[in-house]
């Protein structure tokens, strides 16, 4: 039993190699499903160094995390996850994840003035993603913006069905 928990251990240490990273239970749920799909394909997923980013999504002050599978290698040979697209994106807000695809990413704060009165500036997570979500080819260049409502980030691509 106690070598079948160092085995375990040693293989939990390869899928995560930042571990300082990746130990929180909500990172850990965002590379489940990149885990569990490696894993049945036979692989072990390895994650590039330092996959979290620190940005504060919401505009409160507080720092959130977007985890990106970018670089994640699905060993020994069954190659790179994402493509063309972009990667897997999970956006950790407070114990909400949120996953999205994204070639690219940008947080900013947009400022409206709507007669003569500017508004609060809003926080926008800007994702460049593949030319198709624009009803385009693969290089062209398409945006998705997204907004935290206080329960999850929202987009208009949600009225049309095309977002994860």
């Amino acid at each position: 039993m106690r070598r079948a928990l160092c085995l375990a251990s040693a293989l939990f240490v390869v899928a995560f190699p930042a571990l300082s990273e990746t130990d929180d239970p909500l990172v850990q749920r965002a590379f489940a499903s990149a885990i569990a799909a490696c894993a049945q394909a036979g692989g072990t997923l390895r994650l590039p160094d330092a996959p979290v980013s620190m940005v504060d999504l919401t505009g409160d002050g507080v720092e959130d995390r977007l985890v990106s599978e970018a670089g994640a290698f699905c060993a020994p040979d069954l190659g790179y996850l994402g493509g063309s697209a972009g990667n897997r994106l999970h956006a950790i807000i407070g114990d909400h994840v949120q996953s999205l695809e994204a070639g690219n990413w940008v947080v900013s704060d947009l400022e409206f003035t709507i007669d003569g009165e500017t508004l609060p500036p809003q926080r926008v997570l800007l994702l460049a993603v593949h030319g198709a979500a624009c009803d385009s080819f693969g290089v062209a260049p398409c945006f998705i913006a997204y907004a935290w409502d206080g329960t999850r980030l929202i987009s208009v691509m949600d009225m049309f069905g095309r977002d994860d």
